[in-house]
């Protein structure tokens, strides 16, 4: 989750909650013309929901190359989708998972409320027959999802990296990626990507591939040598590359790494090859490697970024009873801003996350004797009320880390006798009353 604690992961969470009721919202997003899409996960299973497009009267959603659609997606448009999603909610406890139907229409009766009607979709089309083994997505344990498209996972006790198409848009770079990777393989030039390890596959649906965790070190000024060699390399085997950008890039152990395979041409032609080359791979390379380049890029790999996945918290029920969590408590505050319809709520957040990630967790030093206990700082942890609480509400978030404190009242190491002004006395005092 974005604007919670990084290790606040799904696999923390099978252990510190109720995991199997948990629904995550794990992308969404509008078209003018089509309408809102809504993608959730919960447990293994993935629930995709479309809702009836909004148009403002008055103006024109049409793409155009000088004046995009999103130029136009004013707070109206926001507070819409935020809408829909809020009715989601109302609904979270209803929603089907885990039947043949992946895809639900969110429909508007008369009244005004909202039914849903399941319906079943298939997306990937692969371009070439699946050339490796097919894995369940029930046998991958998920560990974490960035967004619908990238996944994060343990299978057969390996860390594992998931490229799914669990809608329309994607769905086409997961079979461009499937042929890519083929292409590469069949060229000889497989150790110049992260090796694709089966193809995942649910309900009878080929949905996504599996590959090695995509891990390595950015790309930067000095790497120049060896990404023009290893590029000039994978040209000689007939293979063009389909993007070189910065985060297309990536530095390991092994070498040098390339991302985004879905755009990978295979030529018979050298010499076709090497006039498209000219611009497709050396000219990109000479604007990857330009005086423009002064800081290291971050990749596309999931590994580098953070979660766009949050929980969609369930409403209070009468049959349901109530507590929270640290755990709960962040859902709950990641929500309230996710779901704020202008970018200044979440501006407002930022200096927060700025401060809680520049603090360093310390952990108490014990040493073996019990009578002599160390502790490493003296702190104390910070309370801090979520934003959708008022100030007279006693709820608050903790964060994760231990702040040091500016004063020092107590030290350990310097006292001298075995009682401190933190302890109470074991013994009861007896006191005399007034009438006495």
């Amino acid at each position: 989750m974005e604007y919670a604690s990084k290790d606040l992961t799904i696999r923390k969470l099978r252990r510190t909650t109720d995991f199997k009721n948990l629904t995550f919202r794990i992308g969404g997003y509008t078209e003018a013309n089509e309408g809102r899409f809504y993608h959730l996960w919960k447990n293994g299973e993935v629930l995709s929901i479309q809702a009836e497009p909004y148009r403002r009267p008055g103006i024109d959603y049409s793409q155009s190359p000088d004046e995009p659609w999103s130029t136009k997606n004013f707070s109206s448009d926001k507070e819409a989708f935020f809408y829909l999603q809020e009715v989601l909610q109302a609904m979270v406890d209803n929603l089907q998972f885990g039947t043949e139907n992946n895809w639900a229409h969110l429909v508007r009766q008369k009244d005004n409320t909202y039914s849903l009607i399941y319906t079943r979709k298939e997306f990937v089309r692969l371009k070439c027959p699946v050339w490796t083994k097919k894995v369940n997505l029930d046998d991958i344990e998920i560990t974490r999802i960035v967004d619908c498209a990238l996944w994060e996972g343990i299978h057969e006790g390996m860390e594992i990296d998931l490229f799914m198409g669990v809608q329309q848009i994607w769905s086409r770079f997961v079979a461009a990626e499937s042929l890519g990777h083929k292409l590469m393989n069949e060229a000889g030039v497989s150790h110049y990507t992260y090796k694709l390890l089966a193809h995942v596959y649910k309900s009878g649906m080929i949905i996504g591939v599996m590959c090695e965790p995509i891990v390595g070190r950015r790309v930067c000024p000095t790497d120049r040598a060896a990404v023009f060699a290893a590029v000039a390399d994978i040209q000689r085997h007939g293979i063009l590359l389909g993007s070189l950008l910065p985060h297309d890039i990536l530095i390991t152990h092994e070498g040098v790494r390339f991302l985004n395979i879905s755009g990978v041409r295979f030529y018979k032609d050298h010499d076709e090859l090497a006039a498209k080359a000219e611009t497709s791979h050396w000219a990109e390379l000479a604007k990857t490697f330009g005086s423009g380049m002064i800081a290291p890029y971050t990749p596309l790999g999931s590994r580098a970024r953070d979660s766009l996945s949050y929980v969609i918290p369930r409403l209070p029920s009468p049959g349901r009873p109530v507590y929270t969590t640290p755990e709960l408590a962040v859902m709950r505050f990641v929500w309230s801003v996710m779901t704020s319809p202008g970018e200044y709520a979440r501006s407002d957040v930022r200096p927060l996350l700025k401060f809680r990630d520049q603090q360093q967790k310390v952990k108490s030093a014990i040493t073996n004797d019990s009578k002599h206990r160390k502790r490493a700082d003296f702190g104390r942890k910070v309370l801090i009320a979520p934003l959708d609480c008022s100030e007279s509400e006693n709820r608050f978030e903790e964060l994760d880390q231990i702040v040091p404190a500016a004063d020092e009242p107590y030290h350990p190491k310097r006292r001298s006798s075995p009682h401190t002004p933190y302890e109470r006395p074991t013994k009861k005092l007896l006191l005399p009353r007034d009438d006495e």
